[in-house]
């Protein structure tokens, strides 16, 4: 497979209908019919939520019409080249809006072309980062994606310079061009609607000015940038992006370099036998020091591991990666000293490599333009990843093949605690995190030329973040993560080589479920949760190929169910099914009040974290 990237949640245009439920003027309902599914279709289709939406019409400001991505040349090279453009705020728009949303239409004619990486960024900051579908030789396919860009308000109040770098080339074994539709929606405040809680603030990690992702080819290579901060910052993130590549694409598969050899043949193909071991993270660190932690999620494009598996439905986030956020709050008042101060992304296990993305967002105290502070408390450990346990029983059976198994395990838990002196008294900030990781890998010779191989494995995060105001709750949020995969390859050697058949299944999942409080005993509870399975029988000569090589008959069978739920009152619920890479079975808005699917139009289902409760940080 070559370079890549997805977009998160698919929805075909004419698929959502936008309306006021009797919620108030600043509110309103995003109700999604079933108009972009149909029954046989071919064209890629997933069950994820979209981006929630006002009833009001939004400025519109596009930055690509039908651009076209053709370079010509080698079908593998990483060298992009950036397609430009220059942003200026939308007119008779004001400064201020509700919401701000980034659309992007997709597509590609029929014939052979890769999954590719996409990227967009405006003044060096990322705005969306993605991969792309493959076409048949006679499907084109087309999708849709969006991401809510609200807390990058700042960003848009000034002309900025962009690009868009989405690495598709054309050439004799990959003849079609990509096409992008690209435009931001600014939903104005006024009227009833009210501005939206956004950073102050917004710094991209990169030296591009114009933005580009970062490879980062181990676990001590980092992206950073040194900063001097406005001395009023009261609360810090980071939104972080790690997108696995090269030898790193399917680094739940890869084994330590001490059973590299021995387990090479279950692989389907050389290229995925792959060492550095099964973990990967994310480290952040402030003045070298490490300042938080987040998963990696198992990523898997459009020419993942077998190509069909993802005809009609696309992995998890696969065209839409979504963000993970670290909170960087409790080390405020150290960025408050006016002095610059290094933030750094680090890939811990990452071994060729990572394409690495980060925004820092900063709020500021609007009652002061300097506030003093510092850490009081910090348990986690320097070195990282820190506390990883491999074991394996891996042995030869009576006739001397290689079976067993390979065990590979993390758990970690950090405090970090922060004071900040402001005019209403002193904040303190407690960041609590516990994550762990846990990778079975199992290898068995039920015949002489098969090679069975399952990979289970599941991430957990759970993260409780709490400020006290002169030593009483001013707001907080707890979050828990889980994010399983399964992976089952069955192969039968023809001859030798690539010459194989495999039965291959992959099940994904990613449940996120936050709670947040504020001083005034308000709560706000959310809850996504997303499944999919799906397998395929695969060749071994057509593994790495476009699509279109395939030479034999496939059997194809897939399903995904998203559902969300919240207390505003938002319910989603979408279930798909697919035999033979056509769409066979469509569910939407099950267990919702009158079986219909309706976002409120503060819900974040695309989260990070779930948000609201805006005003409980407000301040």
């Amino acid at each position: 497979m070559t370079a890549k990237t997805m977009m998160g949640w698919r929805w075909l245009p004419g698929a959502v209908a936008l309306l006021a439920a009797g919620m108030g003027p600043a509110m309103g309902t995003q109700v999604a019919s079933g108009a972009g599914f149909e029954i046989g279709s071919r064209v890629v289709a997933s069950a994820e939520p979209p981006v929630s939406r006002l009833a009001t019409k939004p400025c519109v400001v596009t930055l690509f019409a039908h651009e076209s991505f053709d370079d010509h040349g080698d079908a593998s090279s990483m060298a992009a080249h950036p397609h430009r453009f220059d942003y200026t705020p939308p007119k008779g728009c004001g400064d201020s809006w509700s919401k701000v949303v980034l659309e992007a239409d997709f597509s590609v004619p029929a014939g052979r072309q890769f999954d590719r990486t996409v990227a967009i960024w405006l003044g060096g900051v990322n705005l969306y980062f993605g991969t792309t579908i493959e076409p048949e030789p006679d499907v084109a396919q087309h999708w849709h994606a969006a991401r809510d860009l609200t807390d990058y308000t700042a960003l848009f109040r000034q002309a900025e310079a962009g690009q868009m770098i989405l690495n598709n080339w054309v050439s004799p074994t990959t003849n079609q061009p990509i096409y992008a539709d690209v435009r931001l929606l600014f939903y104005p405040a006024g009227n009833g609607q009210k501005a939206a809680s956004a950073a102050d603030k917004v710094y991209p990690l990169g030296s591009d000015p114009r933005g580009e992702q970062t490879p980062l080819e181990n676990g001590s290579a980092s992206l950073s940038r040194k900063i001097t901060f406005p001395r009023n910052v009261e609360r810090a993130y980071l939104d972080v992006i790690a997108q696995s590549q090269a030898h790193d694409e399917r680094w739940y598969t890869c084994v330590d370099k001490a059973y590299l050899e021995r387990t090479r043949d279950y692989s389907l193909e050389s290229f995925e036998a792959c060492d550095g071991g099964s973990f990967r993270g994310v480290e952040v660190l402030v003045d070298g020091k490490p300042a938080g932690l987040a998963p990696v999620y198992p990523w898997i494009y459009t020419g993942g591991v077998a190509p069909h598996l993802w005809l009609p439905t696309p992995g998890i986030q696969t065209v839409n990666f979504i963000p993970a956020r670290v909170d960087l709050t409790p080390f405020a008042g150290l960025l408050d000293d006016g002095q610059p101060h290094t933030v750094a992304v680090r890939v811990p296990g990452a071994d060729h490599f990572f394409n690495v993305a980060a925004n820092l967002l900063v709020y500021q105290d609007p009652h002061a333009t300097e506030l003093h502070g510092g850490l009081i408390r910090d348990t986690l450990v320097v070195r990282q990843p820190a506390g990883l346990v491999v074991r394996d029983t891996l042995h030869k059976d009576p006739r001397g093949r290689i079976i067993g198994t390979i065990d590979t395990d993390q758990v970690q838990s950090y405090v970090i605690a922060g004071h900040l002196h402001t005019p209403r008294g002193t904040i303190v900030t407690t960041v609590r995190y516990h994550g762990g990781f846990h990778n079975h890998q199992t290898f068995a010779r039920p015949g002489a030329r098969r090679y069975d191989e399952t990979i289970d494995q599941v991430g957990t995060t759970s993260l409780a973040v709490e400020r006290t105001l002169d030593g009483h709750h001013l707001d907080g949020y707890t979050l828990s993560q889980r994010d399983p995969l399964y992976l089952s390859v069955r192969k039968t050697m023809r001859t030798k080589g690539q010459d194989f058949t495999a039965n291959v299944a992959m099940k994904q999942g990613h449940r996120i479920e936050t709670r947040r409080t504020d001083a005034h005993g308000a709560v706000y509870h959310a809850v996504l949760d997303e499944n999919l399975a799906t397998r395929d029988h695969a060749d071994g000569n057509t593994i790495p190929d476009p699509l279109d090589r395939s030479r034999f008959a496939h059997d194809e069978a897939g399903s995904e169910r998203a559902t969300f739920r919240d207390s505003l009152g938002s319910c989603y619920s979408t279930a798909l099914r697919s035999r033979d890479e056509r769409l066979t079975r469509v569910a939407q808005g099950t267990g919702c009040p009158g079986d219909v699917n309706h976002l409120d139009s503060r819900s974040r289902p695309d989260h990070p974290w779930l948000v609201p409760l805006h005003t409980a940080w407000s301040d």
